[in-house]
């Protein structure tokens, strides 16, 4: 094998040795054509969570609670995460920051409305939710996306998970979705790249560890 060659997006090309794409499974698939259509189709079948989350800088609390879970299915976001309940307002000038995250699946509507859209959806149900929020305290409200967040746990889905060495040569798949005795945390990312390192190096031939080293 001569490597892998990987093409950026700016038209760039460098060519490695091994290569291990840490992109969600659709993504994996997309950006990979050469991959067998076994292999695409189980990364295109494992399910994700996305998530619309709204950053907001407040004069004040709300309520001075670190995570009030929300059910009720009027309320456009999922949870309100007080994150100056726990870390001291110090770090924040003062202020109070707070954290509205929604969580969707990849092609939510909610992924395709504008900041202000959501803007004006979240702060009118703050507003119902506490009475004591003012809108004029919000110094700074800040919109992220993420389509994939973390795979969701189906049936038969370790049976499903795709292999993590693909039938590319060189090209190895690790993400969030091989998490199978777990939920998505620093903690379990942490320890899938300590135990798959090892298993990944051990792949590595003879001839590529003498050309690694006469680099």
């Amino acid at each position: 094998s001569n490597g892998v060659s990987l093409i950026f997006e700016g038209g760039e090309q460098f060519t490695f040795h091994r290569t291990v794409l840490t992109t969600p499974g659709p993504v994996a698939a997309d950006i990979c054509p050469q991959l067998s259509a076994e292999e695409k189709r189980k990364l295109r079948g494992i399910q994700y969570q996305g998530i619309v989350c709204a950053s907001v800088l407040l004069k004040k609390p709300l309520a001075g609670y670190y995570v009030t879970n929300i059910t009720d299915t009027w309320v456009p976001f999922t949870a309100v995460i007080e994150m100056s309940a726990l870390v001291d307002r110090k770090h924040f000038g003062g202020n109070a920051l707070v954290y509205l995250p929604k969580y969707v699946a990849p092609n939510d509507p909610l992924f395709n409305k504008t900041d202000q859209e959501i803007r004006e959806m979240f702060l009118t149900a703050l507003a119902k939710m506490y009475p004591n929020f003012d809108p004029a305290d919000v110094l700074s409200f800040q919109i992220s996306r993420v389509r994939y967040v973390f795979a969701i746990p189906t049936l038969n889905y370790s049976r499903e998970l795709p292999a993590m060495s693909t039938s590319v040569s060189g090209v190895h798949i690790v993400n969030s979705a091989h998490i199978i005795n777990g939920t998505l945390n620093v903690n379990e990312t942490v320890q899938l790249a300590e135990c798959t390192v090892p298993e990944l190096l051990s792949s590595v031939s003879d001839s590529e560890k003498a050309e690694h080293a006469r680099a």
